[in-house]
């Protein structure tokens, strides 16, 4: 989903947002998360619907389960096309551990199943009704330059973030699934770090990490013009080990 087509959604729900008075409509203080599907665009338009709706409902399956549970935890999926958010009712820090949780678990679960993806979690204001997929704020832009910033398969926590992490006694340099981003070419010019990104560290299968398995599988078939962004991502995972 491009900036554009958030800009459509807003300017479609105007007129109703109208009839709100200001003391109603008003910011709060959330995780953010964004992920993007890449090559999704390419993929829809090489294949028919057929070949398209496997991969796209691999990638649903982990949101769609509990709903209940998630809403207990304040927890809020949305998604279209091939751009998906998960965002938290308030800031606190249980609020971040369970908005993280699921942001990570659901990046794990793409790149295990070699959907190609990235993603990026941040803090700020963010305004949302969600019944009418309107979401609306600081927040949803950070992420999504953040998530469009990078140059492989990630999952970042943004400056915000790490600030925020800070304040609420979650340092992103005491979480073990996260490593400091210094590999040249992951963040694209014009996005400034620093930024800790997932470190693919959480877990063995027969003595392997599987997720260098899943990426260099996605190598292979991305072809050598997508190659580098998977390099990055492969030298990243090596050396977290």
């Amino acid at each position: 989903m491009s900036l554009k087509a958030v800009a459509l959604n807003k300017r479609s729900k105007a007129t109703s947002m109208e009839s709100k008075t200001s003391d109603q409509i008003r910011y709060t203080k959330r995780w953010f998360c964004y992920f993007d599907l890449l090559g999704f665009r390419s993929l829809v338009e090489r294949n028919d619907i057929d070949q398209v709706m496997p991969l796209y409902q691999k990638a649903l399956v982990h949101l769609e389960k509990s709903p209940d549970e998630m809403r207990k935890l304040g927890v809020y999926i949305s998604w279209f096309s091939d751009t998906f958010i998960i965002f938290s009712r308030g800031g606190k820090a249980e609020d971040f551990a369970n908005i993280e949780h699921v942001g990570r678990v659901f990046f794990q679960h793409l790149i295990l199943n070699e959907i190609p993806v990235r993603g990026a979690l941040t803090f700020g204001d963010l305004y949302s009704q969600q019944e009418r997929n309107i979401f609306i704020g600081p927040a949803l832009i950070d992420a999504y330059c953040y998530g469009e910033g990078q140059d492989w398969l990630g999952f970042v926590l943004t400056p915000s973030a790490i600030e925020q992490m800070e304040k609420v006694g979650l340092s992103a340099r005491e979480r073990f699934a996260y490593r400091q981003v210094k590999t040249t070419g992951v963040l694209k010019t014009g996005v400034t770090g620093p930024v800790f990104a997932f470190a693919f560290n959480n877990g063995l299968v027969s003595g392997k990490n599987p997720y260098i398995k899943a990426l260099t599988a996605m190598k292979e078939k991305a072809g050598s013009k997508n190659a580098e962004k998977y390099e990055r991502t492969l030298r990243f995972v090596s050396s977290s080990a």
